[in-house]
């Protein structure tokens, strides 16, 4: 049976996908808190790009984008 050691020494890649030393595999393992913050960046993330959607969404229905609208299109139409 192999230990965690020579099965990280074997599976260890770069992001580009080449191999990695020993020595460096195992000073650059990842930990649960890691993965945790990851996580949590993630959620943040994404609930920030879709509050910044709904509020995109909501402020396109409302009469003054509609207003800005038509005075750009005046402006235009002077040129």
């Amino acid at each position: 049976m192999r230990n965690t050691s020579s099965l990280q020494a074997e599976t260890a890649y770069d992001p580009f996908g080449e191999p990695v030393a020993e020595g460096v595999a195992r000073a650059c393992t990842t930990s649960a808190g890691d993965r945790t913050a990851r996580r949590i960046g993630g959620a943040v993330f994404w609930s920030l790009a879709l509050a910044i959607l709904a509020g995109r969404i909501y402020a396109s229905d409302l009469p003054v984008a509609h207003t800005v609208l038509a005075y750009a299109t005046q402006l235009v139409s002077f040129n």
